[in-house]
């Protein structure tokens, strides 16, 4: 019988071995059978890797090599000479039919879709994918500040007002890039057309914002007139403060608060107030308690009562009125940018990459099998997805048809992933769709757990088996205390999702002994000789220092050292660091993140030079080639402080002194030949060792020659691409045996290393409190003609309407962040080292560091390994900070 095969593999248990055997599997049936099977992975690098080990695997098979897979596929029924003679005869067929070998990416495979069935889509011809979103978004707004529209100027003038108030930046383009940004998502797409359609017609959208400023008015000057009647009737009775208890800050006081439109919720002792009239005045009697005890039970009660109604009566609505008068601009400069960018797409014949799933996600609503899909599913019988926690909801939409066709055509289907390496929730990824999303929609699904880990020593596995499944339950615990005044009902089954997300880390080691983890937690109350605070990171950092001697003096080498970091701030100060302090000689640094062609002082000058061709006039230019050009090539001394610059360029003589007679020689030349002839020669005229950047100017070159086959040969035409797209290329990473790697957590993921160090394992859990993300939420008004609004998350949304999406995100970021950690500690293979600071607060829990020093002070950890008999504990102070636990096979 057919079955939907779910594999849940944590992390190191062999996911892509299940997913190769599985695909020889099927391949072996007959020597075409590759021909129907689609392996679907999420990068080109996972794609590349997956093929090479199904051919390797493959070949090991056709040689008759003895291996764990041949046992395996022996044990199934096949003979060794079986498995020789089927694998060899495949392998042939791969290698002359290597475009039938489907192993891509999931966006290649729905592009591919796409392709085939313009016409029935109602798409042009040979359109493009537009890869660079951000660009577009760019061009869409530079056009936006142009247009000559009032409304929409009031708009962006209204919402940088807006900012600047709330203390942030009004840079306008910023902003609104930002906010673009969320344009691309699936939350927002899956509204898109209706939004359209509702932009368009501005009547409906100014009676939308005028209804959201009418119900703040309307609530606001009843609740002020409240107040002003109360204020009026003390004066008529001739009261004063004085004449109430606590005066301000009592019951009175909510009155003067009212009338100066300061704060409507009502105080405690206002809410006492409305049910003890005592509490208003003084229990001591005086001449005019009598006075004041009529005054507040004939008039100023009952305006108390009123007030309090009518702010649990419609506070909900009006609270939720402001959160969405505070994007009433911005949400008008959406509709903007959703028209530029419609108009982005018919002008230059593209769509984006994100558009791609959303089309086939509403082209196949209302269809079991859609007939645009009738083809693919003749074609493809089995289907293996791996990472399948990365998966989007419409990605996910869309390949269900073809899984539930070839079920009932009696093929065998496979997914795998593992939840808790769920971290690109940023980009569209559901995590609950492999939790329990997946099985609930399949009864033919079945289950699978691998559970032992193949990758890191026993000593990782046991700390990581407690840590995280701790960590998830301090959380959980965590976020359900702090969600005590919503309705349990609204989030109890998000925390039983989450809690079974983790409910499956305990691993099994594989039998490799040894193993050690290293945790320091510093502390940041410690002070200089002069009195001044030491923060914890200049601490990480000397640790981390001595911590490369140390591995260094241990023989060590850097290719097997990886330092994970959070963002490129902490990979910039890591390279830094170690450029800039005594480390060991033989241990260099290169980080993942990449620079820039364009950061490279050899590509500034070229750049500029072309530039100078192109305008000899352009001064700023001329200072900018000028200064990259003497720190490339030119002696410092020779010109002296970069003020100078300017001096230089103004004198003719010396600027012609600087660069080279030849240079000067074939300048009318080089600006009426290609682009690319003009780079050539500027190499070998400007560059006396050349060959010092050669791997450098050669992939410069072939983008140049690229740009003038495809594009243009003109010096105009290039420097407008490159400013366009240019600027932003890469520069390829390359190590070596004495290099050591920097890369974000997010680069690591589905890859390992001997040695993993953290040097500063500190990052929020939820979002900073003033720079939030924009939700889009379709909790704001019923019967709008605008399906969902924008709301930027913060904690006020809890007394609004949009009390759900905050809770939800609030949990959805924490548990993206232990997430996160959990993938950075299973990278390790024998060795782990952490640095994080100290909790000011044993009870808070703010950053990825209170978690983590929590979950590991909740039991007594050294009794915990003890019972393993494998590891130890030692505690330890030291100069720097406190050694808390140091845990060693």
């Amino acid at each position: 019988m057919a079955q939907l095969l779910i594999y849940r593999a944590s992390a190191g248990s062999g996911k892509t071995h299940i997913l190769v055997t599985r695909y020889i599997e099927w391949a072996l049936r007959y020597p075409d059978a590759f021909k129907h099977i689609l392996a679907v992975t999420f990068t080109n690098r996972a794609t590349q890797e997956m093929k090479q080990r199904i051919l390797a695997c493959f070949y090991s098979l056709s040689i008759g090599q003895e291996t764990a897979l041949q046992k395996t596929l022996c044990q199934a029924g096949w003979s060794p000479s079986q498995l020789q003679l089927r694998s060899k005869a495949i392998l042939s067929r791969m290698v002359y039919h290597y475009g039938d070998f489907s192993v891509t990416t999931i966006d290649s495979f729905f592009h591919k879709i796409i392709q085939s069935f313009t016409k029935s889509l109602g798409l042009p011809h040979h359109f493009a994918i537009e890869m660079d979103e951000l660009l577009a978004l760019k061009e869409s707004i530079e056009e936006l500040l142009t247009l000559d529209d009032p409304l929409l100027q009031k708009w962006i003038a209204d919402f940088a007002l807006t900012k600047l108030l709330a203390g942030q930046t009004w840079h306008v383009k910023s902003n609104i890039q930002e906010l673009g940004k969320a344009l691309f998502n699936e939350s927002f797409k899956l509204h898109e057309k209706a939004l359209l359609t509702a932009f368009q017609e501005q009547e409906r959208w100014s009676h939308l914002v005028l209804a959201i400023q009418e119900s703040v008015r309307s609530f606001e000057e009843r609740m002020q007139k409240i107040g002003q009647t109360a204020l009026t009737i003390l004066k008529q009775e001739k009261l004063s403060l004085s004449d109430f208890t606590y005066g301000t800050k009592g019951v009175i006081g909510y009155f003067f608060k009212l009338a100066n439109k300061k704060d409507y919720k009502p105080t405690k002792r206002a809410i006492i107030g409305r049910d003890n009239l005592k509490s208003w005045y003084a229990k001591q009697k005086t001449s005019r308690t009598a006075d004041i005890a009529r005054v507040v039970e004939r008039l100023l009660h009952p305006l108390l009562v009123e007030a309090i109604d009518g702010y649990e009566q419609e506070g909900l609505a009006y609270r939720t009125a402001i959160v969405n008068g505070r994007f009433s601009y911005a949400f008008g400069m959406v509709g903007a940018l959703l028209i530029g960018l419609e108009r982005y797409r018919l002008t230059n014949n593209v769509l984006f990459m994100s558009d791609i799933a959303t089309l086939l996600y509403q082209a196949i609503q209302g269809s079991d099998i859609p007939f645009l899909y009738e083809k693919i599913g003749h074609q493809f019988h089995h289907f293996l997805i791996d990472e399948f926690q990365d998966l989007s909801l419409f990605q996910w939409m869309n390949i269900k048809p073809l899984l539930r066709n070839s079920l009932a055509q009696g093929y065998s289907s496979l997914l795998v992933g593992d939840v808790k390496q769920a971290i690109y929730r940023w980009r569209g990824s559901n995590w609950k769709l492999l939790n329990h999303e997946v099985e609930a929609a399949f009864k033919e699904s079945r289950l699978h757990h691998l559970t032992t880990n193949q990758r890191s020593q026993e000593a990782i596995v046991l700390f990581n088996n407690h840590l995280f499944k701790t960590a998830a339950n301090h959380l959980v615990d965590y976020l359900e205390k702090r969600s005590t005044d919503q309705p349990i009902h609204i989030l109890a089954d998000e925390w039983a999702q989450m809690r079974r997300a983790y409910s499956d880390v305990v691993q099994q080691t594989n039998g490799q002994k040894g193993g050690y983890v290293a945790l320091w937690f510093f502390r940041s109350d410690q002070t200089d000789t002069v009195g001044q605070p030491i923060a914890w990171q200049v601490h990480a950092q000397k640790t981390f220092i001595t911590l490369l001697e140390q591995l260094q003096k241990e023989g060590i080498p850097a290719k097997d050292i990886v330092v994970l970091i959070r963002n490129n701030s902490e990979a910039n100060l890591i390279t830094s660091l170690l450029t800039t302090n005594a480390t060991p000689s033989s241990y260099q640094v290169q980080s993942d993140h990449a620079h820039t062609l364009w950061s490279h002082i050899a590509i500034k000058v070229l750049i500029h030079t072309l530039y100078y061709l192109h305008d000899e006039d352009d001064l700023i230019n001329k200072i900018a080639w000028v200064e990259a050009y003497s720190n490339c090539i030119a002696n410092h001394a020779a010109i002296g402080h970069h003020d100078r610059f300017y001096q230089v360029v103004a004198c003719a003589d010396h600027i012609e002194k600087l660069f080279p007679a030849s240079f000067w020689l074939q300048k009318d030349f080089l600006k009426n030949v290609s682009v690319y002839t003009c780079v050539q020669l500027l190499i070998t005229c400007l560059f006396k060792n050349f060959d010092q950047f050669s791997d450098l100017f050669s992939l410069f070159q072939s983008i140049v020659l690229h740009f003038c086959l495809t594009e243009s040969t003109s010096i105009e035409a290039f420097l407008a691409w490159w400013e366009k797209r240019g600027r932003s290329i890469k520069l390829p990473v390359s190590y070596d045996d004495d290099t050591i790697k920097v890369m974000t957590i997010h680069q690591s993921k589905g890859l390992a290393f001997k040695i993993v160090i953290m040097p500063f394992c500190s990052w929020r859990l939820d979002h900073p409190s003033r720079n939030g993300p924009i939700l889009w939420s379709v909790n704001h008004q019923k019967n709008s003609d605008f399906p969902i609004w924008p709301i930027s998350y913060g904690v006020d949304l809890k007394e609004t309407h949009y009390a759900k999406d905050y809770c939800l995100e609030q949990m959805q970021i924490h548990l993206d962040n232990l997430n996160l950690l959990y993938v950075a500690f299973t990278r390790a293979e024998s060795k782990l080292y952490v640095m994080a600071p100290l909790p000011e607060k044993m009870d808070g829990m703010v950053t990825i560091a209170d978690l983590l020093y929590q979950s590991l002070i909740t039991e007594k950890i050294d009794q915990l390994f003890g019972q393993a008999g494998s590891v130890a504990v030692q505690v330890e102070d030291s100069d720097v900070g406190t050694n808390l636990f140091c845990i060693c096979s």
